[in-house]
């Protein structure tokens, strides 16, 4: 069986490289292929979705081969750890893509020596990721812009003569107040249903049901396409603000900058928010599907990655290694290593202090608690004590009445 080998620095929380390699999986398991998937970091709820989707995870240190596998799908700089643990294996018959998804993430960059000296396809999410990497000599022959395509599942069709907003979606790890104050005033003022996807709201995998529910999406990334290939309207704006409802002309500008809102960092108001989203969504309806026509083909990620198989499969590399390669990637392989070790111990101590958080929230909550009880004894203890006065004072009158007989 064909198999494929997926390599990312982290596979825990739920983020969008995270999201990028379950769906790169995902599509290669559609089309026969084995998939396993390395990382320098694995933890939950990446790993129970993985195990769903029938997908095997890895830590780096278990060092899997990259030389037993067809495809090496490559993200972050974590493969050249494997690469020269296994440099004796190297040979022609795999087949390498790497991939870059940010423009100023730092292990998003363009590889030292690994990269440059075995790359048969270079990706790029957006035409911004590439403009910035061109700067370290990406070579132009076998790169390409996929546009953070998206899964053929979401791909659906919504009748556009429905210009009626009811229900409101927003995807985000990092919403700014304006748009949380927005939703309030949408949903208090105007009637409408709110839905919260991220950390501020309902932590999960995004699925093409909930972006087929909703009339609107508020996101940027790569939830965007998402929501273009269903045909549902986005309003495009988070923590770098954003050009607001997405029309067919002016998502163009807003696309080469991945849907991130960098095109044009505009902030505005949450009131100004709301009367955009009122007036203007009957437009952004009829739009988007015209927007979908436009890009529904650079938006299929299915594309990518058949075209990938088929390259990989009539693809006859004369490439070598020679000492000079081998000790440039033995010396990337030890700076990765370094990272590695302190992106670990990093998430190690945000485990320590998110565990903190919570036996703080606990303690907060019983002391909460202890307060509350405290406060009804002591109520208790002043209802006694006014109890013992009143007895005291008919005890006494007792008393006196007695002697008076």
């Amino acid at each position: 069986m064909l198999k494929v080998l997926i390599c990312t620095n982290h596979m825990a929380s739920i983020g969008g490289s995270e999201i990028v390699a379950l769906e790169v999986a995902e599509c290669f398991k559609k089309n026969n292929y084995l998939v396993d998937i390395v990382a320098n970091y694995i933890d939950s709820p990446v790993i129970e979705i993985a195990k769903n989707s029938d997908i095997n995870l890895f830590n780096t240190d278990e060092l899997p081969n990259p030389f037993n596998y067809d495809i090496v799908w490559s993200q972050h700089q974590v493969l050249p750890i494997l690469i020269n643990h296994y440099i004796d294996s190297f040979n022609n018959k795999t087949f390498f893509v790497f991939a870059h998804l940010s423009p100023y993430e730092h292990l998003e960059t363009f590889g030292l020596y690994t990269e440059r000296l075995l790359a048969n396809k270079i990706f790029f999410n957006s035409e911004e990721t590439y403009n910035q990497l061109s700067n370290f000599g990406v070579p132009i022959n076998i790169s390409e812009v996929f546009y953070n395509a998206a899964p053929s599942e979401f791909i659906c069709e919504k009748d556009s003569k429905n210009e009626q907003l009811k229900n409101i979606l927003l995807v985000s790890n990092h919403p700014p107040q304006e748009v949380l104050d927005a939703l309030d005033i949408l949903k208090n003022e105007h009637g409408l249903n709110i839905i919260n996807i991220g950390v501020k709201g309902h932590v999960g995998r995004l699925t093409p049901k909930m972006i087929e529910d909703a009339d609107a999406v508020i996101t940027i990334g790569k939830t965007v396409q998402y929501a273009i290939v269903s045909d549902t309207p986005v309003y495009c704006y988070d923590h770098f603000g954003g050009i607001g409802w997405l029309l067919i002309d002016n998502y163009k500008n807003s696309e080469q900058f991945n849907y991130s809102g960098r095109c044009c960092l505009r902030r505005i108001s949450a009131r100004e928010i709301v009367d955009e989203i009122i007036t203007y969504f009957p437009k952004a309806k009829r739009d988007v599907s015209k927007i979908k026509s436009e890009t529904l083909t650079k938006y299929n990620l299915n594309k990518y990655i058949i075209n990938i198989i088929n390259i990989a499969k009539e693809s006859i590399s004369e490439k070598t290694l020679n000492l000079d390669d081998r000790q440039k990637i033995k010396s990337e392989s030890e700076i990765v290593k370094s990272i590695k070790q302190y992106y670990n111990a990093y998430n190690r101590l945000l485990l320590e202090h998110k565990q903190l958080t919570i036996n703080n929230n606990e303690l907060i909550i019983k002391n909460s608690e202890l307060n509350s009880e405290n406060r009804v004894k002591s109520a208790r203890i002043e209802d006694q004590k006014l109890k013992h006065q009143e007895l005291l004072t008919k005890f006494q009158e007792i008393s006196y009445n007695n002697e008076e007989l």
